[in-house]
């Protein structure tokens, strides 16, 4: 019988080590695509809201709220500026592109979450610059030059999202576990090592039980990503030693991914809760609609009949002009119910005036435009609708009120709902006149192109109104 080499232990250790990190490496890597798709949702359902919408850009990139253009610094899309616009300190910013121009989202740092008391390192990635991160020391590097034992995901607005450790800390994690083990073989090898091939033979059966339970450990934790360590049959004392230890390792390892799971499910709360709390926003925007809705109704009679047909008429319009976003749908409709909510603030002896308006009463009825926007923009998350109500009087030469806005610096949502409105009013009874026939309304429209509206909404004006009268005919014979 010879003696067992030296170097059967040395490779048998290595065996071992190399499991041991392999298995610690694939439980921590687990752990951090949990984590990434958990932070990757989290990031994703802010960016849902449309309470995170600060501005309304035109084509060129042009803040008409702030008289600003940001083409330099802003791009569609997720962008790598940091600095905060319309918040202090640093945000997020994410530029979506609409029919008319461009919708800025900027959400500040302090409201994009992370797990407190973690060593984990999370990046937000645009381009070649990271834009966030728990350690602010990372932000505006380049994440390539960033060292990480990492997974990488992405959001679906383009952001790219890293979470992993630092190569230090995990090359000094790995040294750590395997250290047990190694003072373990060393110990081994000092006592086996003069033992004959029988006593070998022994040790070697039971490590290749060992390396089976291993195994079967690592086939659960990707199957079902559970932990258990099954303990298998060791003849050798020594070895039954190494198990003990392998079995706490085990169950450390399985307590690990406890807690993950556990914030796992605080994050799944937190989206939980932001999708009650927007349920309830957009309720309450409901029931404001309905309520500033018939404030109009009481104040002028004309009105409430009035703004309704307005809806009806610019939702074809909006159909003939291939515009499909919802969220833009909404606001047309919206911003149609409500264009002269302003009027509220007009003196009803002006609203009702029998006769034509004296140049000091039309100023003063100009500024209904200004009172309505300032009731919408109220409203979380309605700078568009507000956007409608202020500027539906402009005219696409400039020579409108209240800002004069020319061309297509007016949005095309204003525009739809502008022609919607005035040829309502012109077939309407008002105070101060009959209703006009259709006929009469389309011949002083068609004199209107080129100075309040553009030739291409006549177009898409005259599509709907044919559309929108054989609707109301089969109706009435309905």
């Amino acid at each position: 019988m010879k003696k067992l080499k030296s170097y059967h232990f040395i490779i048998l250790l290595l065996i071992l080590v190399s499991i041991q990190i392999l298995f610690f490496n694939l439980i921590v890597r687990n752990d951090l695509r949990v984590s990434g798709g958990a932070f990757t949702s989290f990031l994703s359902n802010l960016f849902d809201y449309d309470n995170f919408v600060v501005a309304k850009l035109d084509n060129k990139f042009n803040d008409f709220q702030l008289n600003q253009n940001f083409s330099d610094i802003l791009k569609e899309g997720p962008n790598d500026y940091i600095q905060g616009i319309y918040y202090p300190g640093r945000t997020l910013k994410y530029v979506k592109k609409v029919s008319d121009g461009y919708l800025l989202y900027e959400i500040p740092e302090d409201l994009v979450k992370t797990p407190k008391n973690t060593d984990k390192i999370y990046l937000i990635v645009v381009g070649e610059e990271v834009v966030f991160s728990n350690n602010n020391l990372l932000i505006g590097n380049n994440p390539s030059k960033i060292k990480l034992f990492s997974v990488i995901s992405e959001t679906k607005h383009g952001f790219k999202v890293v979470v992993g450790y630092t190569i230090g800390s995990i090359v000094l994690y790995d040294f750590l576990i395997s250290l047990p083990l190694l003072l373990l073989f060393a110990f081994f090898y000092y006592f086996t090592f003069y033992y004959y091939s029988s006593k070998y033979k022994k040790i070697t059966n039971s490590i290749s039980n060992l390396i089976e339970s291993l195994e079967k450990t690592n086939e659960l934790i990707n199957k079902k990503r559970i932990v258990e360590y099954y303990d298998c049959e060791i003849n050798s004392p020594e070895l039954k030693l190494l198990q003990k230890e392998l079995r706490k390792m085990v169950h450390n390892f399985s307590d690990i991914l406890e807690k993950q799971k556990i914030i796992s499910k605080e994050y799944e709360k937190t989206l939980e809760e932001l999708e009650i709390t927007h349920e309830i926003l957009l309720n309450r925007n409901i029931q404001l609609i309905s309520a500033l809705a018939e404030a109009v109704e009481i104040k002028d009679s004309v009105t409430g009949n009035h703004s309704k047909k307005v809806v009806e008429l610019s939702l074809e319009i909006a159909k003939i002009l291939g515009i499909n976003d919802e969220d833009e749908i909404e606001t047309i409709k919206y911003g149609a119910i409500l264009h002269d909510i302003g009027k509220i603030g007009i003196p009803e002896a002006i609203l009702n005036k029998p006769s034509k308006l004296t140049p000091e009463e039309f100023e003063i009825m100009k500024k209904h435009t200004i009172f309505g926007e300032k009731i919408i923009k109220s409203i979380p998350g309605w700078d568009l609708v507000a956007d409608i109500v202020r500027h539906h009087h402009e005219n696409y030469d400039g020579s409108g009120y209240p800002d004069g806005l020319l061309g297509e610096e007016i949005s095309l949502r204003t525009q739809v709902v502008s022609i919607a409105d005035v040829f309502t009013a012109l077939t309407e009874d008002r105070p101060y006149r009959k209703a006009l026939s259709i006929d009469e309304a389309l011949k002083i429209i068609k004199g209107m192109v080129g100075t309040k509206f553009s030739k291409r909404i006549f177009e898409a004006f005259l599509k709907a109104l044919d559309r929108h009268l054989n609707a109301v005919d089969k109706n009435e014979l309905l």
